[in-house]
């Protein structure tokens, strides 16, 4: 009953967060874009220096998934089990999942930037499989994967839940802040990677071996 509770519960947050999604595409991304360009651009140093930050996340991508999947495989040779190795497992396999959707729904959605979209002046919507210069802002994949990540975190070191939610807030207002991304981006981004993360860990598709439960 009470994993029924959570899981209705979890939906109806889901639906929420889909229906503010919804409402920032026709209402708020457009403004806040524009309000956090004028911030930007009364410093040309600061608009310089966001101009310039390059898109790492499929190094880090890369990285998290290697370190994660070699830390399993040492522990496993050394006959370790436990809540280190399966957190491993499922950060070494949430990570690369989490980035494969939001790469796939950014080729559906096509949606600019908000910098490609006042450079050229187009209106901040979908383009719908626009594979074109610019495009990928739908859902924002820096919030897909850190939120799956640190939500798996979460998952199996609860205590750390605070540190986690503090930690997404301040990469959604970095985002926003850099006009990386449009608020609706943001909140979709957090929605997606939250699936993921609960379909990798509460769905039980990585079970304890007999001798993990040992």
């Amino acid at each position: 009953m009470t994993n029924a509770i959570t899981l209705k519960h979890r939906i109806s947050l889901v639906l929420l967060a889909m229906l503010f999604t919804a409402f920032s595409y026709f209402y708020l991304d457009a403004d806040i874009a524009l309000f956090v360009q004028h911030q930007l651009h009364r410093s040309s140093v600061l608009e310089h220096v966001v101009a310039k930050i390059p898109d790492l996340l499929l190094y880090l991508v890369l990285i998290i998934t290697a370190l994660s999947w070699s830390g399993y495989f040492l522990l496993r040779r050394r006959v370790v089990y436990g809540r280190d190795v399966q957190f491993l497992r499922a950060c070494g396999t949430v990570v690369p999942l989490a980035f494969l959707a939001k790469a796939v729904l950014q080729y559906v959605f096509g949606r600019f930037n908000p910098h490609t979209w006042m450079f050229y002046h187009l209106p901040a919507r979908f383009y719908w499989f626009g594979a074109i210069a610019g495009y990928g802002c739908f859902p924002s994949g820096h919030m897909t994967v850190f939120t799956a990540l640190l939500s798996t975190l979460a998952h199996y070191y609860p205590r750390y839940r605070g540190i986690v939610l503090v930690l997404l807030f301040l990469l959604a207002l970095a985002l926003i802040a850099t006009n990386y991304h449009f608020l609706s981006d943001v909140v979709a981004g957090a929605v997606l990677g939250a699936v993921v993360a609960f379909v990798i860990n509460d769905k039980k598709l990585f079970r304890k071996s007999a001798d993990e439960r040992a």
